[in-house]
């Protein structure tokens, strides 16, 4: 089941298994291929502020060296709200 991923950044992240990211996602075209190394995995991560979902493996090597940006807000939030409401959160 999706959650929300709690970071000290402050990104806003949804943790999502691939199984529901097609379920939810699939009609519009989602893999659950990772957009950055397009490989797969069965949970990842989907960045607000990137509209991108990434594999654990991508998604940490993201997170260690990205920096938030206060003026990336609006859109980050604006992301992350709809697919909230998509994840049932």
């Amino acid at each position: 089941m999706a959650n929300i991923k709690d970071n000290k950044k402050g990104f806003k992240v949804i943790q999502v298994s691939r199984n529901e990211l097609m379920d939810k996602l699939g009609q519009y075209g989602a893999m659950g291929i990772c957009d950055r190394c397009n490989g797969t995995a069965s949970t990842g991560y989907y960045i607000a502020v990137l509209n991108q979902w990434f594999c654990p493996h991508c998604y940490q090597e993201w997170y260690h060296r990205a920096t938030y940006y206060p003026e990336d807000a609006k859109v980050e939030n604006k992301n992350f709200e709809f697919y909230k409401n998509i994840f049932g959160l």
